[in-house]
């Protein structure tokens, strides 16, 4: 075998160092750069989509408070109006103040299942978002998409453990 023959080992030796250099050389100037370059990018990107996430987070977050604000002031103001009225009023429009204060707690009533349908709305178009943005972002990390049944419980328990 010519390999194993002593005296063409320096040879050999000088040809390895010499492609050795060149491969580094082309390694370092070529390869490497562009690689990364592609996983700045993609860093970029996944950092982006989870700010954007974040911030649409926050913005449901403060539209649910927001709701959760104008339902209590909405209940204290009709508890309010239905005490002056009572107070204000004679014993004669007694039972038309109980029909209005029984109208009144139909509408709240109402207004809640509303908001509450609302907020779920909300929270499951939260969690279908995040459940998008985690597919992607394992897509994205893992070079090849999440199995259909894979995140969707993880991302259903993280979010009951917010609520």
């Amino acid at each position: 075998m010519p390999q194993l023959n002593f005296h063409d080992f320096a040879p050999q030796v000088v040809w390895l160092v010499i492609a050795f250099a060149v491969l580094y050389l082309m390694m370092s100037r070529l390869a490497i750069p562009a690689v990364s370059a592609t996983l700045a990018k993609r860093q970029g990107k996944i950092q982006s989509d989870l700010d954007a996430a974040e911030k649409a987070s926050e913005e449901t977050r403060a539209l649910v408070e927001a709701y959760e604000k104008r339902l209590a002031d909405a209940r204290e103001e009709a508890r309010r109006l239905v005490r002056e009225r009572a107070e204000a009023d004679s014993a004669a429009t007694a039972a038309r103040l109980a029909a209005l204060g029984e109208r009144l707690g139909q509408r709240i009533d109402e207004a809640e299942k509303r908001i509450a349908d609302q907020r779920s709305q909300v929270l499951q178009g939260i969690e279908q978002m995040a459940g998008d943005i985690a597919a992607d972002v394992y897509a994205k990390l893992a070079g090849r998409p999440a199995g259909a049944g894979t995140l969707a419980p993880k991302i259903s328990a993280a979010a009951k453990g917010s609520k």
